[in-house]
């Protein structure tokens, strides 16, 4: 009895912590963040400065984040205000690009009213401006979807200067600075569409 009251005790605290701090169901406007490993680096910064659910592993691709998309939509309660989303680095870098699996996570987003996608910056020698249209014609079919290219000029502009802001590998935003950037671009992209 005593580990059930225990549970319970600490279950409460966990979900008044939430709703103090003002995070996922309990946000104003309630916002989810989906998104791959350079979400997930940032996702501390993206709940501070956003107030989202953030839901985002690393290694992800569209294909992989659709049932973990069902999944937090059901564990939220409630259907968000508004969903920012940054994938496609893997399906990119993996030349695993899965627009079906694309269009599939933005229809679960469907009866929210904003939907912003992030979109990508350069990667090596990959077509990611071809990429990007491909996901912007599917966004031009939904009515509640927009893309946003706020991240990518942050990163672009970066590469053309010496890549101080993305670790070695040129893609993960770098600790501080560059991982409230990305925060930043969530928060400016839900301001300018949202």
């Amino acid at each position: 009895m005593r580990v059930f009251a225990g549970v319970v005790v600490v279950a409460a605290v966990g979900v008044s912590a939430l709703a103090v701090a003002r995070i996922g169901p309990f946000a104003d406007p309630v916002t989810l963040v989906v998104g791959d490993s350079v979400t997930n680096l940032s996702r501390i910064e993206i709940e501070e400065t956003t107030g989202a659910k953030v839901v985002a592993q690393n290694r992800q691709t569209w294909a992989l984040m659709a049932p973990r998309v069902r999944g937090a939509m059901t564990m939220m309660g409630t259907t968000p205000d508004r969903v920012g989303v940054l994938l496609g680095y893997n399906d990119v870098l993996l030349d695993a690009q899965d627009l079906g699996a694309t269009e599939a996570v933005l229809d679960e987003f469907s009866d929210v009213e904003c939907v912003v996608v992030l979109t990508l910056p350069k990667l090596f020698n990959r077509d990611v401006a071809a990429y990007n249209a491909q996901v912007q014609a599917i966004v031009d079919g939904l009515p509640n979807t927009m893309t946003d290219d706020g991240w990518a000029n942050v990163i672009n502009d970066n590469l053309a200067v010496g890549a101080d802001l993305v670790e070695a590998d040129l893609v993960h935003p770098k600790k501080g600075r560059a991982k409230q950037m990305l925060a930043d671009s969530y928060r400016d992209a839900f301001d300018r569409h949202c």
